[in-house]
């Protein structure tokens, strides 16, 4: 006669099912996640449960450990397999196999700020028609698109490392252009921490003027399409 198993341990089991294809799902188009993402897009508190939970999908060969290494601080991600994939794709687009050798460790950092704020914006507050850079023509293309649950399309740039001013005066108009174009409402700057929006802050506001043909216009004109957040702001964003 089979044990049958106690209410608890089923539910459990499901439990863990469910964050396996919350997981794959999002690693089916985000490729890798870092710990503390992980532990953000799953809820789970502790590290060890977290880890826990990595070795059980690297046993399973749904995805892989790999670590790269910066001057300062290394930084490790799980990337999902080909049989990861499959598990939640009924499609042999295997495109977005994770491929460690393809990726150093700043286009690491700057999409995990991206995907952190994904995970904020659509899968913590219901935002919705999520857009990837990746998803978009290549010219003058923002971190990614994403609409509020007032449907307004907001442009993301997400700013791991700051630019020259010169390139944020060229972005600057790119998005002027977009918007006047009604391709998008407003646009968010994503930056580290406090220090880092005050100095992307001097610089925008240092442009003075926007040119446009062949007239000038003052940025203060355009300011109030523009946003600056830490990335720790992100989860507590409004959207009115």
């Amino acid at each position: 006669m089979q044990k049958k198993q106690l209410p608890h341990v089923v539910d459990a089991k499901k439990r863990a099912k469910e964050k396996e294809q919350i997981l794959l799902s999002f690693l089916s188009t985000e490729r890798f996640i870092d710990l503390a993402n992980l532990k953000l897009l799953l809820d789970i508190n502790a590290n060890t449960n977290a880890y826990s939970f990595l070795r059980k999908m690297i046993k399973l060969g749904y995805i892989i450990k790999h670590k790269y290494d910066g001057n300062i601080v290394n930084v490790s991600v799980w990337g999902i397999t080909q049989i990861g994939l499959l598990t939640v794709s009924f499609s042999d687009n295997l495109k977005n196999v994770f491929e460690p050798s393809k990726l150093n460790f700043t286009n690491i950092n700057h999409r995990l700020m991206i995907q952190r704020t994904r995970i904020y914006l659509e899968i913590k507050k219901g935002w919705t028609g999520w857009i990837d850079s990746r998803e978009m023509n290549k010219k003058n293309r923002p971190s990614a698109l994403v609409t509020s649950p007032k449907n307004v399309v907001f442009a993301l740039e997400a700013e791991w490392q700051l630019k020259t001013p010169l390139r944020y005066r060229s972005i600057i108009k790119n998005h002027i252009q977009a918007i006047e174009e009604k391709k998008w409402a407003h646009v968010i700057f994503i930056v580290n921490d406090e220090n880092a929006r005050q100095h992307l802050d001097h610089r925008l506001k240092n442009m003075k003027y926007i040119q446009k043909s062949e007239q000038r216009f003052p940025y203060e004109r355009y300011q109030k399409y523009i946003s600056i957040f830490t990335i720790d702001e992100m989860q507590k964003i409004r959207h009115d």
